[in-house]
């Protein structure tokens, strides 16, 4: 039976409904109001109390302070507050050397290095045709003294700011200890071309990849060694990504189109749920051949994502030892004054429902620890010492037997 609702109940109704959304809007707005008050509160007091401490050192302390490092110090210090790994502050020098090193094309010494355990600083690569490698240095160096003062007495970070930064011609003077022996060493930078990735045909067929980092000029360096090889009879792959860390995501669809079918490889989820495909391939004449990937501890971005996607998209079998799980997008801030700050704005997501690495890193299928150096010249492989570069060789080995001998089955 229908029943009829008078006009005042259903305006009584209505403005019932009505006082509902009202209160429950105000709730929501002044606890939003509260939240942002509380927030301009604690920042206020922040900028008070550093406003305090300066006042007081400046008036007080026995030293003067280096403005220049101050700033630097405050922005990269609140950059460090987010636990955000993918973040930093980057001076004019540091930002400029950061877009010359994604580019491919820089002006330098020739060489990567990192902190030794003692507080050294230990040379990881050298850049062919660089002045570094036309000197005879090799990655292994040690570095003591910088302008005749030791690193342990300037600091790793200031020695490396004196070895990193300068302009073309400028020179400078660093002594490397090698085996016990040192030597001294006077040179100039001037600018080259990093070698992202190099090839070398081994004995027994397998084309190996020797990746130094991955930038803007990747894809198409792959492009022409693919070509170089294109008649040459290849047995399988070997990308060695072993010490590769980038933000550069642009190569991987242009790596991953040899090597896998048309579709999406990876894209990036925001922080409001948008996404975004950041690696595509688009297919073509692919190739089905076996593939191993080295990699290790310090493999993270964009090349971890190539090897995610060559274990998901072209059965490629993992080697070495766990990536750093750094599968974040990173988006850049400039200023006017040159400087710039880059923090993670989105998390990358591959294709696979499997392959998700943020945080994790990548556990390879085969565990292989060795803390040596990696083989500078594949071909070299029967007498190196390189066990993970010779299980590479031994999967795929296997592998191409396997193959061989099916087919002589059919």
């Amino acid at each position: 039976m229908n029943r009829k609702i008078s006009i005042g109940i259903a305006i009584s109704i209505a403005a019932i409904a009505c006082a509902i959304t009202f209160v429950i809007t105000m709730t929501v707005s002044l606890n939003n109001y509260n939240d942002k008050i509380a927030d301009v509160q604690q920042r206020g007091e922040i900028y008070t109390k550093l406003q305090e401490i300066d006042a007081y050192v400046r008036n007080y302390s026995l030293y003067t302070i280096d403005d220049e490092k101050m700033k630097t110090g405050v922005y990269s210090g609140y950059l460090t507050c987010m636990n955000d790994n993918g973040a930093r502050y980057y001076t004019t020098d540091e930002y400029y050397y950061k877009t010359r090193l994604e580019s491919g094309n820089v002006v330098g010494l020739g060489f990567a290095f990192e902190k030794e355990e003692s507080g050294y600083i230990k040379i990881t690569d050298v850049y062919a045709g660089s002045p570094a490698a036309n000197e005879g240095i090799l990655p292994g160096d040690v570095i003591i003294s910088v302008e005749g003062v030791s690193v342990l007495e300037s600091g790793y970070a200031e020695a490396g700011e004196q070895l990193r930064y300068g302009d073309e011609g400028t020179r400078r003077k660093f002594v490397v200890r090698r085996d016990g022996e040192e030597t001294e060493y006077d040179i100039a930078r001037m600018a080259f071309s990093i070698p992202t990735v190099e090839a070398v045909l081994l004995d027994n067929g397998i084309l190996c990849f020797t990746f130094s980092s991955v930038n803007e000029a990747t894809g198409a360096k792959m492009n022409e060694l693919l070509l170089q090889y294109s008649d040459s009879p290849v047995t399988g792959y070997i990308f060695d990504l072993r010490g590769v860390s980038s933000g550069v995501y642009a190569p991987v669809g242009d790596i991953m189109s040899h090597f896998s079918g048309e579709g999406e490889i990876a894209s990036a989820v925001y922080k409001n749920n948008s996404t975004k495909i950041i690696a595509q391939s688009v297919g073509g004449d692919f190739t089905k051949l076996p593939i191993s990937i080295i990699i290790d501890e310090k493999t993270g971005g964009s090349a971890e994502l190539i090897a995610e996607a060559l274990r998901d998209h072209s059965d490629g079998m993992t080697v070495g030892e766990n990536t750093k799980g750094e599968g974040t997008l990173q988006e850049t801030r400039t200023f006017n004054d040159g400087t710039a700050i880059e923090i993670s704005v989105a998390v990358v997501h591959p294709s696979s429902a499997n392959g998700f690495y943020n945080g994790t890193g990548i556990a390879p299928e085969f565990l292989v620890e060795y803390d040596g150096e990696r083989e500078p010249d594949p071909a070299l492989y029967a007498t190196s010492s390189d066990i993970q570069l010779k299980k590479a060789i031994e999967i795929i080995s296997s592998k191409a037997a396997l193959t061989a001998e099916t087919q002589a089955n059919q």
